[in-house]
This record gives structure tokens, C-alpha cells and sequence, in this order.
């Protein structure tokens, strides 16, 4: 094997690795950022009712 066709090979290697690493990390990411917004709507909705009605 020469030098292109393995440097080619490495190339197209890590590329699929870090798709891979960006797809974990944005479906991770999507996890935690849903349990946040859910979090946040949990306690936001009842916050905004309470100061709207409160005020």
C-alpha cells in the first residue's frame, strides 16, 4: 500500500469518526437540552400563571 492510498484511507477514516462523535454528541446533547426545556417549562409555566395572577 503506498502513502496516498493510506493517507486517503486515514482521511475517510477519521471523517467518519468524528460524524460519528458529532451525531453522539447532538443526540446527547438533544437529551439534556430536552430534560432542561422540560425542567424549564415545569417550572416556568407555573412561575408566569402565578406572576400573572399575582401581580
Amino acid at each position: 500500500m503506498n502513502g496516498k492510498g493510506y493517507f486517503l484511507k486515514a482521511k475517510r477514516i477519521i471523517k467518519s469518526v468524528l460524524l460519528s462523535a458529532f451525531l453522539l454528541a447532538w443526540s446527547v446533547g438533544m437529551m439534556v437540552g430536552g430534560l432542561y426545556g422540560m425542567a424549564a417549562v415545569i417550572v416556568g409555566v407555573p412561575a408566569v400563571i402565578g406572576f400573572t395572577v399575582f401581580q
